[in-house]
């Protein structure tokens, strides 16, 4: 970069900074002299217009005493001796009886617009002409006969290029001083810097050069103080020695700064990063690879471990059995491990390329990337999960609806009941897709924030009598013993009252839904200084423990064979925990496998958001 800056010696740069600077003088100066010979060649017009007029005045009164006077020739001598602009006698009445200009002679005069100034027995006017700006100058004059008249001289005001000109004529005495007072200096100044520009020469190739043993510092032959300084600097016994030792630490230092760099960079990322020799030992390894394995805070908590053991390869199953191939070590290789086996504990992208040099050998190390791809599994599984229930929840109806529809269109059942029977269950897998498309749009709705409630003063033992009247006859059907115990009085809340009932009867409706006939189901409400709190408790098939922190997922639906002997979409508790997380409250859930669950809603008498959690 320096070598592209310093075009110029220094010397050169100085002479060309104070030519350009003394240059500006100059033209400063011109510029000063033509307004200054501008100002000046104004008034020498000025004072020679009046001197001319003041003549004129004179002629004209000495032709009017002779009664043989020709106006008219003495205006014409004017206009030729003067060579002005115009001029000419005005008559009292106000007629050119002379004129320099044929065409104006006897015709009435009009007298120009413009500022009036008065001098000693004359006037002077200026007005802008058709060829720039004039002035007219106008004198009383004795005609013949004894009347009076006027007499007007006409000049144009000098413009630039006639003041450029006026000035030209005393350029060659003011311009070669100063431009030769420049050249002496520029040359002075030149042979002044010239050794300093010898020795600024050798540090700028100090400067571009690789080491300071290929900069080639020697002496330089310029007798002055500087010259004398510096090749008494170059020609020093310590310099060598100096030179060398200040190399040694400049490199030292320079590494340094490298090396933190890099850290630096590679403690930056958001993966993980390793270096390990050839015996899979750490050597290196960033920030971010020791927050993914949860090994201390530093990257000096892994170095000197193996790799292997810190990512536990060998309890990860085949996915990472090609890392610990032996006859793989030579290759770039990417895998995907869970830990400890169990995608649930996380799951990690592990890359390995092999250590090279400059040279692109292989060094016997390894670098590896490690990033947490957990997050994108869970989604690949959530979306699998979707397509999975979705296509369920849709072939079953839409299958059943196909089937009775042919019937019907073969016209071979001529039973009327028979027909009704059937459309009575085309009827009911319609109501069951429109309930499952209808709750799927709601989900979505509410994930994103595009559904609000409508709050209003609820008398919540009014709702909560209603819940219980519309999961009763479910209850009934299975002969499943209902027992409700709600306070006698309960306070008023603001709430989404039918949203809030579409969370309740989910709640029942599930608990009657996997209690088996003859069970026992309990509505239980009571009401602290702080909250509402509502237990549905049954005595149903119950929740495995490994399941209990899924039960609000969208679309999940247990591995026990018994709960996929009833229908169900998997999205009647996630809707369940987005009503109550929008009311303030919290969903949470207790279970034992074959004995039962207890599902809580707690609504805050004061709202405020909290996720839905199992306890």
């Amino acid at each position: 970069m320096l070598g592209k800056t310093l075009h110029l010696g220094l010397s050169r740069r100085v002479v060309a900074c104070y030519l350009v600077f003394g240059l500006a003088s100059v033209l400063g100066l011109a510029v000063g002299m033509v307004a200054v010979v501008g100002r000046v060649e104004a008034g020498r017009a000025e004072k020679a217009n009046v001197a001319r007029l003041r003549a004129a005045a004179s002629a004209l009164r000495s032709a009017a005493a002779r009664d043989d006077a020709d106006l008219q020739a003495l205006v014409d001598r004017f206009h030729a001796e003067w060579k002005p602009a115009y001029c000419g006698v005005v008559s009292a009445d106000g007629l050119f009886v002379a004129h320099s200009s044929a065409a104006e002679r006897g015709r009435p005069r009009e007298a120009p617009s413009g500022d009036v100034t008065g001098g000693a027995g004359f006037e002077e006017a200026r007005y802008d002409g058709r060829s720039g700006p004039m002035r007219e100058y106008r004198i009383p004059v004795r005609m013949g006969g004894g009347a009076r008249g006027l007499f007007v001289l006409g000049v144009s005001e000098p413009n630039a290029r006639a003041t450029l000109l006026a000035m030209l004529r005393y350029a060659p005495l003011a311009l070669p001083g100063p431009l030769v007072l420049l050249l002496v200096g520029a040359v002075v100044l030149y042979r002044t810097v010239r050794p300093a520009a010898h020795v600024e020469r050798q540090l700028h190739g100090l400067a571009t050069a690789a080491s300071s043993s290929e900069a080639g510092l020697h002496p330089i032959r310029v007798p002055s103080p500087i010259g004398i300084g510096w090749n008494r600097l170059v020609q020093s016994p310590d310099y060598g020695a100096g030179r060398r030792d200040l190399e040694a630490r400049l490199s030292e230092a320079l590494e340094t700064f490298r090396e933190s760099k890099l850290e630096q960079i590679l403690n930056s990322l958001a993966d993980g990063v390793a270096v390990t020799d050839e015996n899979g030992v750490i050597t290196f390894a960033n920030s971010a690879l020791v927050g993914l394995l949860a090994m201390g805070t530093t990257g000096g908590a892994l170095s000197g471990k193996r790799i292997e053991r810190c990512l536990g390869l060998e309890a990860s199953g085949e996915g990472a059995a090609p890392l610990l191939e032996p006859g793989l070590r030579g290759r770039t290789l990417v895998a995907e491990i869970e830990r400890a086996g169990d995608a649930s504990q996380g799951v990690l992208r592990v890359a390995r390329s092999p250590l090279r040099s400059a040279e692109g050998k292989a060094s016997g190390g390894h670098v590896w990337t490690v990033r947490d791809v957990t997050q994108q599994k869970l989604a690949d599984r959530m979306r699998d999960q979707f397509v999975n229930a979705a296509t369920h929840e849709l072939r079953t109806p839409m299958t059943n609806i196909k089937a009775f529809a042919e019937m019907l269109a073969d016209a071979d059942v001529t039973d009327v009941e028979q027909q009704k029977m059937f459309c009575n269950t085309i009827n009911d897998e319609v109501t069951r897709l429109a309930r499952f498309v209808d709750d799927l749009l709601q989900l979505s709705r509410m994930e994103v924030g595009s559904t609000s409630l409508r709050p209003q003063l609820t008398d919540m033992e009014r709702l909560l009598t209603e819940v219980v009247q519309k999961a009763r006859p479910q209850m009934e059907r299975k002969q499943i013993a209902l027992e409700v115990q709600v306070p006698a009085r309960l306070p008023e809340l603001v709430v989404d009252k039918d949203k809030l009932t579409v969370a309740l009867v989910n709640l029942l409706g599930n608990a009657a839904k996997y209690t088996p006939e003859g069970g026992r189901v309990r509505f239980h409400v009571e009401v602290s200084a702080s909250a509402m709190r509502i237990d549905v408790e049954d005595t149903g098939i119950g929740i495995a423990a490994d399941e209990l922190s899924k039960v609000c997922d969208k679309f999940f639906r247990s591995a026990d064979p018994r709960v996929h002997e009833e229908t169900g979409s998997g999205l009647g508790l996630s809707i369940t925990s987005e009503i109550v997380r929008l009311h303030g409250g919290k969903l949470t859930v207790n279970s034992e496998l074959d004995k039962g669950s207890t599902f809580t809603v707690t609504l805050p008498l004061a709202v405020e958001k909290v996720p839905c959690s199992s306890a």
